[in-house]
């Protein structure tokens, strides 16, 4: 299923403002698994971002009112508790879920690694399917949801000639999701 265009236009906005801003981010979730060839619809953009407190006001002048729908009080609060905090499109309604980057190994090395990644038309940072994976995995260990579990094996069957295998095994080992990643590797 592909994307409706007004969501492919909203995407294309984010992208441009995430590029404008500076703050360095890279696109996780369902708009990465389209990327990586898997089609799938979803209503929401996914960024993580190494977003420190005095780049709080930066990222809102990149998602500018009336054009998007900011709370800064949020964002500054989910950066302090690296929780989730969202800017909505006023043109599209489309949620863009920001993460603020966490200190934690794996997530800082998941980070490091982001690739470029083309978006239709567009390039921007993303995460690598190995990361993808693994950040899918650790949801379905809290979770169990089967649409993660389509994710993971989608991803799966369309890459795992290309995936870093020791890569995969040894951060599946450290964030204690192995034997998860061993249910979709056999």
């Amino acid at each position: 299923m592909a994307q409706p265009s007004d969501q492919l236009d909203a995407l294309y906005r984010a992208l441009d403002a995430l590029e404008a801003s500076g703050i360095d981010y890279a696109i996780t979730g369902s708009w990465v698994i389209n990327a990586y060839g898997i089609v799938r619809s979803t209503h929401d953009l996914d960024v993580v971002v190494a977003l420190k407190a005095e780049d709080v006001t930066k990222l809102g002048l990149a998602f500018p009112d009336p054009s998007y729908y900011y709370d800064e009080v949020d964002a500054m609060d989910a950066v302090r508790t690296r929780s989730m905090f969202n800017i909505v499109d006023g043109e599209s309604t489309l949620k863009i879920d920001f993460w603020p980057l966490k200190d934690d190994a794996y997530s800082q090395e998941q980070f490091k690694r982001r690739v470029r990644v083309k978006f239709m038309d567009r390039q921007a940072w993303s995460l690598t399917a190995e990361d993808i994976i693994l950040a899918k995995l650790l949801w379905i260990k809290i979770s169990d949801s089967e649409r993660q579990w389509r994710d993971v094996q989608s991803i799966w069957a369309l890459k795992q000639n290309d995936l870093d295998r020791n890569y995969l095994e040894t951060w599946a080992a450290r964030i204690s999701v192995a034997n998860l990643l061993a249910k979709v590797t056999t």
